[in-house]
């Protein structure tokens, strides 16, 4: 076997993937921060990256997506009361009535791409480039300045690559599953979440703050173990 047939080749979505689940786990194991952040950072470059040469929009992808989401809650009556009440009683009201009449009337088969959201260029970079990242991409132009704890929003960050992964490849990884869950726990909205992430965040919901982390590494381990199998 010559040594190019038996190097191992890794695309630039496997290898988003494997730096982004890596970042997941360091986050519950409770690793470094920046650590975590400058590994998730570049696994969010390289999504964003391929699902623009797709032709695509990143951040216009997910909150189109999250439109949708509310359009069926809305159809199916399973809007939690709070978000149903800030939605009518606001502008986005009259969009939503007549995406969710679309919706009921089209089932699965409505089309999202009919869902127009222009998000500038500009705009993602307020929404996505933390102040993280900008610092640690640049040293040539402020090699002597510093880093404030308080910048370092990981959350944040995996979550966004997290939505970036499974928007481009619609099946979420153990790690990932584990972190929607983690997520929507934080945010009490498990009952947003897809089917496959509720069972496991209405666990998390119900333990304890301690037991979570160990939790967490069980659940990646058995999803992992399940998928070899």
């Amino acid at each position: 076997m010559s040594a190019l047939e038996s190097t191992l080749q890794i695309s630039k979505i496997a290898a988003a993937q494997r730096q982004l689940d890596a970042a997941i786990r360091m986050f519950f194991q409770r690793e470094d921060e920046l650590a975590i952040h400058t590994v998730a950072a570049a696994a969010f470059q390289i999504l964003r990256d391929v699902t623009k040469q797709r032709g695509g929009h990143f951040t216009s992808e997910v909150f189109r997506s999250g439109i949708l989401r509310i359009a069926q809650q809305y159809v199916q009556g399973t809007l939690p009361p709070d978000k149903k009440a800030m939605i009518e009683g606001s502008s986005l009201m009259p969009t939503i009535a007549e995406l969710a009449e679309h919706v009921r009337m089209q089932g699965d088969s409505f089309d999202k791409e009919r869902i127009h959201v222009n998000v500038s260029e500009k705009d993602e970079h307020k929404l996505w480039l933390s102040k993280t990242t900008v610092f640690l991409k640049h040293a040539e132009r402020d090699s002597d300045d510093f880093l404030s704890a308080d910048n370092l929003d990981n959350e944040k960050m995996l979550i966004g690559t997290c939505a970036a992964y499974v928007e481009l490849m619609n099946q979420p990884t153990p790690e990932i599953t584990a972190y929607f869950a983690f997520w929507s726990v934080r945010n009490n909205s498990a009952h947003d979440m897809a089917d496959e992430v509720q069972p496991f965040a209405q666990q998390l919901e119900v333990a304890e703050e301690s037991q979570r982390y160990e939790m967490f590494r069980k659940f990646i381990q058995n999803r992992k173990t399940h998928i070899l199998t």
